[in-house]
Parts: C-alpha cells; structure tokens; sequence
C-alpha cells in the first residue's frame, strides 16, 4: 500500500465527503420551495469538511461497496444532513452570528426561518434512510438514535455554562455549579462521539458486514470522536487563532465549564485557586478581555498540559486497537484509518 502522507489522507477524505453533496441537496429541495432553497441549502453551501460522510464511505469501502454505491451515498448523505441540522440548532441556542467565515443561518435569515431550515434538515434525513434500500429500518433507527443522543449531549451542554444570559426555571434549576469528568464525558459522548459513531456503523452496516464489525465500528467512531474533542477543547485553549482555524478561548469567553482542559485545571488546581477560576468563569461583570485574562493564567499554572494531550493519545490508541480487531477485505481502508486517528491527534502540535 502507497505510504500516504496526513496530507493525502485529508484530501482523500475531502474528496469522499463532497461526492455526497449531491445527494444531500436531492434530500432537502424535495418539495421544497423556489423561492426557500436558497435558504435550506444555505448550512451546506458554506462548506465543510464532511469527515463524517467520508468516514461512512471509507466503512461501506472497506467491506466491499463500489465508491459510487447509492446506498452507502444516501446513507453517508443523511449523516451530514444531521451534522448540518445539529450546527443551524446549535447556533440559534448560542445566538452563533458566524460560522466558517460566513454568517450562519439564523444571522443570514432570522431565527423564525432557521428554525423552519431546520425542520427540513430534519425530515430530509428521513428521505436519505428510504433511499438505503434494505437497509431502511436499521438506518432509521441508527438516525433516530443517534439524533436523541446530540440532544442530550446538547442539553448537558447548555446546563454547564457559568453566564446569567438564560433566565428561564429550568436552566437556573438544573445549571451545573462544577463537572465531574463523567460528567464532560457525558456530554462529549452525545455532542461529539454518537454521530462519528454512527458514521463508522452506518458504513459497516451497508456494506453488508457482520453486527460484530458493525459493533467495533462504532466503538471505533466513538473513541475518535472522544480524542477529537479532548484535542479540541485544547486547542481552544492553547492555540493560536492561525493555527485553530477558530477563535480561540472561545469557551472560557462564553463561559463554559464543559472543556476538557477547564475540567482538568480544576481538578489540579488548590482548591482556592479552583474556587477563584469557577468564580471568573461566573462573574457578569467581566469583559471577555478579562475573563481570558483572569482564567489562562490558572489554568498555565494547573499544568494539564501534557495530561490532556496524554488523555486524547489513549483514546487514539485505543481506537487503533479496535481498528486492528476488524476483519476489513480492503486493507488500503485500514492504512488510511489509521492515519485519520494520528491527524486527529497530531494537529494539536
């Protein structure tokens, strides 16, 4: 096999995931109207990286499906429908103005007609699961649950930010005052590992493997998508914004408790400096200049930076163990798999 380099297999992930946008517009303008797709089609059109349509391809692949299979397509197609949905709701909770450079949604076209986008995002998926042939009620349900999965993982989310901005019962009687790591994990295993969980099983699933393959897929995709946000959550915190491609300390400005690197700190900290960094992540009167200023140098002091990095390092390696236990007929797959476990963890240096 071609000893492909991280770059290479960035760009062949790339090139798998545009080849279901096609099928993703199929999906969302049935019947839709003339003059509202420019607006539904509004989230896809800003682009992406569709890692996890690729990964759903790069699965179907492995166990013998054509790079054109219509059901690996459809089915890869209506797992970025839910990515895109999850983003458009996403940004209407957190008020989000800019997305990859571009105004989101909700900025473009009100909250009212995001919100009605949504929907559409929402039943599309459903359109992808028809078009995978057999495989429609165990897609369905792949779909289905894994959508039940963000919204708990969105909802933990909400509840361990530290501002006053939601007024409302329920979030000032359930907010969150400190997180265990069970806790964050919680949160990241709904928010961030169910849908790469579902990419992987959903690939397996269509191209014709057996449920235990089907099952280390998704053990796979879930320990990835744990690296891939400890790896995240660090680079919010430690990057440069040229190096991140996001605004940094984004998280520490929108008052966040559920990073893993605030996490940590807390954990390492004395406990009055603990006490002093939930305390800045809280307080309504800081600026967000401030609030950066007050919590980075704590969260230095905590020196997590290596056990973060370490912690993401064992879930990479575990993920490679159960990569190894997958009887795949096309080897090439597994080479670039495990070079898509090593970026996830390398672009972090």
């Amino acid at each position: 096999m071609k000893d492909l380099s991280l770059n290479d297999v960035f760009i062949h992930m790339s090139d798998l995931g545009k080849a279901v946008e096609p099928r993703m517009k199929e999906f969302l303008l049935k019947e839709v109207h003339p003059e509202f797709e420019e607006l539904v089609t509004w989230q896809i059109n800003a682009g992406g990286k569709r890692i996890r349509p690729a990964l759903t391809l790069l699965f179907a692949q492995a166990f013998g499906a054509a790079s054109d299979d219509p059901e690996a397509l459809a089915a890869a197609a209506g797992i970025e429908l839910i990515h895109n949905y999850s983003l458009i709701l996403d940004d209407i909770i957190d008020r989000g103005n800019v997305r990859r450079d571009k105004p989101t949604v909700r900025a473009r076209y009100g909250d009212e007609f995001a919100i009605l986008a949504g929907i559409i995002y929402r039943e599309s998926v459903f359109e992808a699961a028809k078009a995978c042939g057999k495989y429609v009620n165990d897609t369905i349900s792949i779909y289905s649950e894994t959508i039940r999965k963000l919204v708990e993982g969105e909802r933990l989310d909400i509840l361990f930010e530290q501002n006053d901005q939601r007024t409302h019962e329920y979030f000032r009687t359930h907010r969150y005052s400190d997180i265990t790591l069970e806790d964050y994990q919680s949160m990241i295993a709904g928010k961030t590992a169910s849908l790469l969980a579902a990419s992987c099983k959903l690939g397996v699933l269509v191209g014709g493997a057996s449920f235990d393959d089907q099952t280390s897929a998704e053990k796979f995709g879930w320990t990835v998508g744990i690296a891939f946000q400890i790896v995240d959550d660090y680079l919010d915190i430690f990057a440069t914004s040229g190096k991140f491609g996001k605004e940094v300390y984004k998280d520490i400005i929108e008052q966040k408790l559920g990073n893993y690197v605030v996490v940590r700190a807390i954990k390492n900290l004395e406990e009055d400096e603990a006490r002093l960094l939930r305390e800045y992540l809280r307080d309504p009167n800081l600026s967000d200049k401030d609030r950066v200023g007050k919590c980075v140098p704590l969260i230095e002091k905590s020196n997590v930076k290596e056990i973060v990095i370490e912690e993401a390092e064992k879930w990479a390696d575990e993920a490679k163990t159960i990569l190894s236990s997958i009887d795949f007929k096309n080897e090439e797959v597994r080479g670039i798999l495990e070079k898509v476990v090593d970026f996830t963890v390398r672009r972090a240096f």
